[in-house]
């Protein structure tokens, strides 16, 4: 049982991070934008979470922070996509590049930083219950992400602005006959995504590794970007795929300890297929309600 337990505590952490960047991207999917640059609000929140950590050793300062980093590749992106109608899909890899170079660049004093991370609060009682108390004996960046998938379940399901926002994604010309501006909707959504995937890249380096390296996030939130569509722009499902994923990096762990000899790169790949496959495999048997605004994207690359 304590093997179990370790097992699901380490799938927890491991999936907290893409967790944040595919709820973000999630909600920048419903009104019809691909934030591919994720990726970049990931690496940008984990440099700049880490850096302020190290410096003040102060959550909501490294939530704030990371957020805030995350936000600006997110605002760059709208900014490119939605006001300036660039090519959707390369403006969001041309971003990751970008965060790359600054993440590098400013991270390279943070290499030899070590920090103490913040510390897991267990809550009392429920964490005593087996296997449900593990969920309860986490980091405070863990419980953020509880509390961010029911707020964003009841906004986007049981609140105007939330219908508003989803309506932005079907037709964004009827939305705009009805006196509400899509493109202040699809900022709004865009760099909220941002703001998120930057709170998950900050819980990779100062809870999960609790250490900073170049290109930290690994293509987290490349893999959170298609999970979403996987996932048929399901928040029940979104929820599903990152534990997934998390549960097959806690299993890629537990090989490497058991001592099995098993080629390094197909360990380090092991994540990402067992997510995609398995998503692959659920996704087949119901039709995915795909935004329709989604469906014009080739229109939209191209700039049209």
């Amino acid at each position: 049982m304590q093997t179990f337990d370790s097992f699901l505590m380490s799938m927890i952490s491991s999936g907290t991070p893409i967790l944040f960047a595919l709820m973000g991207d999630l909600v920048g999917q419903q009104t019809g934008i691909i934030s591919l640059s994720v990726e970049g609000s990931m690496l940008m929140g984990a440099c700049a979470g880490f850096a302020v950590a190290a410096y003040t050793n102060n959550l909501i300062l490294t939530i704030l922070a990371a957020a805030l980093a995350g936000a600006f590749i997110g605002l760059i992106q709208a900014y490119l996509v939605i006001s300036r109608k660039a090519n959707m899909l390369a403006s969001g890899l041309t971003l990751i590049f970008f965060a790359q170079g600054i993440t590098g660049f400013a991270g390279r004093n943070l290499l030899t930083k070590e920090i103490v991370g913040f510390d897991k609060i267990a809550v009392p009682v429920i964490s005593k219950i087996p296997v449900i108390g593990v969920f309860f004996d986490q980091d405070p960046i863990t419980y953020l992400s509880y509390f961010v998938i029911v707020i964003l379940f009841l906004v986007l399901n049981k609140t105007r602005f939330g219908f508003e926002l989803r309506a932005t994604g079907q037709n964004k010309e009827s939305v705009e006959a009805y006196g509400i501006n899509p493109k202040v909707m699809q900022y709004v959504a865009v760099v909220f995504a941002g703001a998120l995937a930057g709170i998950g890249g900050a819980h990779l380096s100062t809870a999960y590794t609790m250490s900073w390296v170049d290109n930290i996030s690994g293509g987290r939130g490349l893999i959170a970007s298609a999970l979403v569509i996987l996932c048929g722009w399901s928040i029940e499902k979104s929820i599903f795929a990152a534990y997934l994923f998390g549960g097959a990096q806690a299993l890629q762990i537990l090989l490497q300890m058991t001592g099995i000899k098993i080629p390094t790169y197909f360990m380090l790949m092991l994540p990402y297929v067992v997510t995609i496959i398995s998503l692959a495999i659920v996704s087949v048997k119901g039709k995915a309600k795909m935004p329709e605004e989604l469906t014009k994207i080739s229109d939209m690359t191209d700039g049209t």
